[in-house]
């Protein structure tokens, strides 16, 4: 299942990842349990809305930093470090919609 099919989607499941993760994601009765949402496949998504971002919204280097900047969030997750991680996500989503 795609959660994240144009801008406005990624803005709302960025901000869903911000305050769920690392392991509190809503569990959602119309989803087996395998398609529950893990901070994996969240990351995943979040990766897929970085794409979907448009060229006027967002430069390829702008681009690139994003994605530099969603590694260092997952990894900060990983390390326990949920804090750290969820402000790199709401650094992530200033400059992506800076202009919304």
């Amino acid at each position: 299942m795609s959660w994240v099919k144009n801008e406005a989607g990624f803005r709302d499941f960025l901000s869903l990842v911000i305050v769920h993760a690392p392991d509190e994601f809503p569990e959602e009765d119309f989803l087996e349990p395998e398609e529950q949402l893990t901070l994996d496949m969240a990351f995943k998504e979040l990766h897929i809305g970085v794409n979907l971002l448009s060229a006027k919204r967002v430069t390829e280097a702008k681009r690139n930093e994003l994605r530099s900047i969603l590694q260092k969030a997952h990894s900060k997750y990983f390390e326990g470090r949920d804090v750290e991680a969820a402000h790199l996500l709401q650094e992530l989503e200033a400059i992506a919609f800076k202009s919304a």
